[in-house]
């Protein structure tokens, strides 16, 4: 049993729309690709940090450093031997001349480049905080019970003997000083604030102090006015704090991303509008996300950084805004990103399978205005004017585009290799790939629905296995139900019998199948697991590196309308999706 042509081509389509290497090329290799967070003092230069940089290949490094803001800057020493590579190492000294800055959190980045090496150009995230004890800390949060009534702030010290006198003049006991060390997810700061709503507490404005005393450092024992503010308004919260990085070159098209919200109030939040800080940069306002637009127009080569600033009906709006930074390169090679080269299934930059698809990311992969797609088969190894090449060798594609290329590793490529775009004649850098035999992954909706729920069709009536009311243009959704049999699409996982080819489609008669498979349903907060064996695991007949797994649900499968499915492909546990399961599959 496996699914129709035309079903598994649209399953296909909704979740991966999504020169030679040279053999004496050196490789770069960091210690560290993150720095921080590190704390300072107001006021102050922050502590030297050193990342060292070494050779995993041949030949030798040419290293050169440069930083994205005027307050960090690096500088390559000289080589000599380290612990991380026999063959020496070069020490990046970067210096966080943070004394002119005003108190915050700051994240930039540097950029440690060689024309010439294999996983270069690669970025070391750099946060500092220069915050040091604040002088006041202003909480919004939501009468108890409710998800946003307590919140919990850091307080950034150097010092030691440090102690915390809690008051509160009003509103009873609803402010504490912790030790954020001791806690069972630990904290980049040694002490926290909390503010939490206490049981019957009326909406309005309390007040209260934490006294810092004790501290080796001096500029620490003051005093911090804390006000909570008890609101029955939407509380909006950004899901990821960290700042929007775009890149871009010389005369590049206009660059986007998306930063979604939450209200952890009540209410009902509207965003009204977003506001960029600098006339680069422009925010259009989808419900309670915002689509970042930043246009390099004009711009000549360089960094620079702007905020989104948002309009609301949150308590909380004015606290709230996005940073982001456009990086400006030159015009020129195809340039895929550090951490770039991801699985398709998850976006995860994870080691892949032989026959897997992978996309990569990165900034002129192909000329401006380029979106093609191969539409037949056996898929072309240049489109658009692109090719990939592994390990030298060009790749069947997908989907090519500047910002993204969709491709199929070879079923031949069993190892470590290479992986490096020419676009129309142009090589660009070259970035390494660890590929083993198998590495499978089970696919799951990006749009429609949140909560990854997998991309499993119901095979008695072709529907989705959604809860019910979920839309998906072009298919019937509504749970399954135990005895049903599903069809659950993944890629990566390996090598078939018969063996397939990459790029062709794969066979009805006969069909290429894997060993086997074991699915795994419930666990965790759904109950207890049950487990049963594929009927059919292989390749999706007529289409190209996509793989199913036919699994009859038993009847004793925990049901809900998100109950976890993991598949063990032989011997190699794929990810968990979800799909909804009722006792009448309605």
């Amino acid at each position: 049993m496996y699914m129709s042509f035309t079903n598994a081509k649209v399953l296909a389509a909704l979740v991966l729309t999504l020169a030679s290497v040279a053999s004496a090329a050196p490789r770069l290799g960091l210690s560290a690709t993150t720095v921080g967070p590190v704390n300072t003092q107001p006021g102050q230069a922050g502590p030297t940090q050193t990342v060292q940089a070494y050779n995993l290949g041949d030949g030798s490094l040419t290293l050169s450093a440069t930083a994205s803001a005027s307050w960090l800057s690096a500088t390559v020493g000289a080589k000599a031997d380290c612990p991380q590579a026999g063959g020496g190492c070069y020490a990046i000294s970067i210096a966080l001349n943070t004394a002119s800055v005003a108190a915050g959190t700051y994240t930039e980045f540097v950029t440690v480049s060689d024309p010439n090496a294999v996983d270069a150009p690669q970025d070391i995230k750099v946060t500092v905080n220069t915050t040091g004890v604040q002088s006041s800390i202003t909480a919004y949060v939501t009468p108890t019970g409710s998800v946003g009534s307590t919140s919990v702030f850091q307080v950034f010290t150097t010092g030691t003997g440090v102690k915390g006198t809690v008051s509160t003049t009003s509103g009873g006991n609803w402010l504490t000083f912790l030790s954020g060390s001791g806690g069972i997810v630990k904290n980049d700061a040694p002490w926290l604030i909390q503010v939490a709503a206490q049981a019957g507490q009326a909406t309005g404005t309390y007040t209260g102090t934490v006294v810092i005393t004790g501290s080796s450092v001096p500029a620490e024992n003051k005093t911090i006015n804390v006000t909570m503010n008890v609101t029955s308004a939407p509380i909006i919260q950004l899901n990821n704090s960290s700042t929007v990085r775009l890149s871009t070159f010389v005369g590049g098209a206009t660059q986007y991303s998306v930063v979604t919200f939450n209200n952890i109030g009540a209410g009902s939040l509207s965003i009204t509008s977003a506001t960029g800080s600098q006339p680069f940069l422009k925010g259009t306002v989808n419900g309670n996300s915002v689509l970042i637009a930043a246009d390099p127009a004009g711009l000549a080569q360089g960094i620079y950084n702007g905020a989104i600033t948002l309009a609301s009906n949150a308590a909380n709006n004015a606290q709230v805004s996005v940073p982001v930074q456009l990086v400006v390169g030159p015009r020129g090679q195809p340039l895929i990103l550090s951490g770039g080269v991801v699985n398709a299934a998850n976006g995860a930059a994870e080691a892949v399978s032989a026959g897997d698809i992978v996309a990569i990311y990165g900034s002129q992969l192909a000329a401006d205005g380029t979106a093609a797609t191969n539409s037949s088969t056996p898929l072309a190894k240049t489109l658009g004017g692109v090719q990939v090449l592994i390990g030298g060798v060009a790749a069947p594609l997908y989907f090519v585009s500047p910002g993204q290329i969709n491709f199929q590793i070879p079923y031949t490529v069993t190892s470590g290799t290479t992986v490096q775009v020419v676009s129309n004649g142009q090589r660009g850098n070259i970035r390494t790939l660890d590929v083993n035999g198998a590495m499978p992954r089970l696919l799951y909706f990006v749009s429609f629905i949140s909560g990854n729920y997998g991309v499993i069709v119901n095979s008695s009536d072709s529907s989705l296995t959604l809860p019910t009311g979920t839309v998906v243009p072009g298919f019937a959704t509504h749970p399954a139900k135990p005895g049903d049999t599903i069809i659950v699409y993944g890629i990566g996982f390996g090598t078939t019998s018969p063996v397939a080819v990459e790029g062709q489609a794969a066979s009805s008669s006969p069909l290429q199948r894997i060993a086997g498979a074991t699915a795994t349903f419930g666990g965790g907060f759904s109950g207890r697991p049950t487990t049963v064996n594929s009927e059919f695991t292989g390749l999706t007949p007529t289409a190209v590196g996509l793989y199913q797994a036919n699994v009859k649900i038993p009847d004793d499968t925990p049901l809900g309308p998100a109950v976890p499915l993991a598949l063990l492909v032989n011997g190699v546990q794929t990810n968990n999706v979800y799909l909804a399961i009722s006792a009448t599959g309605r």
